[in-house]
């Protein structure tokens, strides 16, 4: 049979932002969901425009902002050779080159992948726990932190997978998965070492084999 364990949980970090385990991560400051993957820099098109997009294509977007007013005809239209980028919608009339307008579309529809948004969660595989993730940095280590009845730590690496944004994950730590009737008493959270970004901790319940 199986008994689930009984052990009071460790108080850990309930939101993204939680503790860093890196020390050299210390420093790290942490924009939420919206920070970007290594790599990777807010656009900033507008003051809200957090699209995750190269440093140079950030650097593009800043001169086209400065060069818009010289594009722009006094109806609001653009020059002949220019198009309003349409960064964050079609009110968007900063007037740039075709190229440039094509750029935007593009960082848009890559900007779930290069969020750092450090995603977890549990399920069970063949009567096992899986500790599964995404939107980490990619081939970027990765520190497991158990807690509760189950004290340890384990460190994965994050891969690109088909499927899943960014770097990402799947752990099976090798006790037994979900036992029911029985209240969560353990969690875990993950730890992107290269960012020092924190999940929040995802409640499981233990159990171990008595015989």
């Amino acid at each position: 049979m199986f008994k689930r364990l009984t052990a009071s949980v460790m108080v850990v970090a309930a939101g993204i932002g939680g503790g860093l385990i890196a020390p050299s991560a210390a420093d790290a400051q942490d924009y939420g969901p919206n920070a970007c993957r290594q790599g990777y820099v807010w656009r900033v098109a507008r003051a809200s425009d957090l699209v995750c997009v190269t440093p140079q294509t950030r650097t593009d977007t800043a001169d086209d902002n400065a060069l818009a007013p010289g594009r722009t005809l006094a109806n609001g239209y653009c020059e002949q050779g220019y198009v309003w980028r349409e960064a964050w919608g079609s009110d968007d009339h900063t007037c740039v080159t075709p190229q440039a307008r094509a750029q935007a579309r593009y960082d848009n529809g890559q900007a779930d992948d290069r969020r750092l948004a450090v995603r977890l969660w549990v399920t069970a595989e063949n009567g096992r726990l899986k500790v599964s993730g995404d939107h980490f940095n990619v081939n970027s280590p990765v520190r497991l932190v158990f807690s509760g009845a189950v004290g340890r730590t384990w460190t994965v690496t994050a891969y690109r997978y088909s499927g899943h944004a960014g770097g990402s994950f799947g752990f099976v730590p090798g006790f037994s998965g979900r036992c029911a009737p029985g209240n969560a008493n353990a969690q875990v959270r993950a730890v992107d070492l290269v960012s020092g970004r924190s999940t929040a901790g995802v409640p499981f319940v233990y159990c171990v084999r008595i015989d």
